[in-house]
């Protein structure tokens, strides 16, 4: 670990990986202790969010909020969107990127708790990186009834299965949106192969939670159209959300922390 020049941030570094440097860094944000995964991006990169659209960024950050600040937001004048925001302000102070320039996922699991797989082919790699809640809110799409999360006045426990996908080739817009499919249907099977069973009927297998969110991070390498199961990046795509998803299940069960 290596403490920053602000006494309330540790930085830890993940390593280096295709040029891509990530950590983890701890921080506090509203008076509370938490940390988030940051990625940086050798050079301003093309990304598809799912809570923030189509835009250009230097990094990409998934943000754990702990669960004393639930219900700080719901209590007070605080919004959950201005959370990402504050700890970019913070995680991210000694690059001095604007919000608009870090695309963000927020979620109620520890980075401690996070997986990452990558699979290549001759010049082509994609990176998964993904933290898995879903004790509380596990679902099956379709066959459970949707609800809200407010129960007299006060937030549920809920969970996320966040997903951060970084590849080498240079995707078209399109290809990025299509991305999406092969990238739930990749958490999908890891969620049939760890048999994650509903939260509201646990004789139906999970297909995700109500408010899991993935990232796609283009690359500048060979140009890709396609990411679907016939291609060779849909299916390292695939190999490595699957993966990473399985792993990051079985972190959440274990309550495995594997960066102290």
């Amino acid at each position: 670990m290596v403490n920053s020049s602000m006494t309330d941030i540790i930085r830890q570094m993940l390593g280096q990986f295709n040029g891509i440097k990530a950590e983890i860094v701890n921080h506090q944000v509203w008076g509370a202790p938490a940390n988030a995964l940051v990625l940086y991006l050798p050079e301003p990169r093309n990304v598809l969010s799912g809570l923030q659209g189509f835009r250009k960024v230097n990094a990409v950050c998934n943000c754990y909020m702990p669960e004393s600040l639930w219900q700080v937001i719901e209590d007070s004048s605080y919004d959950w969107r201005s959370y990402p925001r504050e700890v970019v302000r913070k995680a991210l102070s000694r690059q001095s990127y604007l919000p608009s320039k870090v695309a963000t996922l927020v979620t109620g699991v520890d980075m401690r708790r996070l997986a990452w797989d990558e699979e290549c082919y001759d010049n082509i790699w994609v990176q998964a990186w993904v933290t898995a809640g879903f004790k509380h809110n596990a679902m099956r799409v379709g066959r459970d009834k949707a609800g809200g999360i407010e129960n007299n006045g006060h937030f549920d426990k809920v969970g996320t299965i966040n997903t951060i996908v970084v590849t080498n080739a240079c995707l078209s817009q399109a290809a990025m949106a299509a991305s999406f499919m092969t990238i739930t249907e990749a958490k999908v099977i890891a969620l049939q192969e760890a048999d994650v069973r509903s939260s509201y009927n646990p004789k139906l297998q999970a297909t995700g939670t109500g408010t899991d969110q993935i990232i796609v991070v283009s690359g500048r390498g060979n140009k890709c159209n396609f990411i679907g199961g016939h291609t060779m990046l849909g299916e390292l795509t695939a190999r490595a959300v699957t993966g990473a998803t399985l792993k990051a299940i079985k972190n959440q069960i274990n309550n495995n922390q594997y960066y102290d």
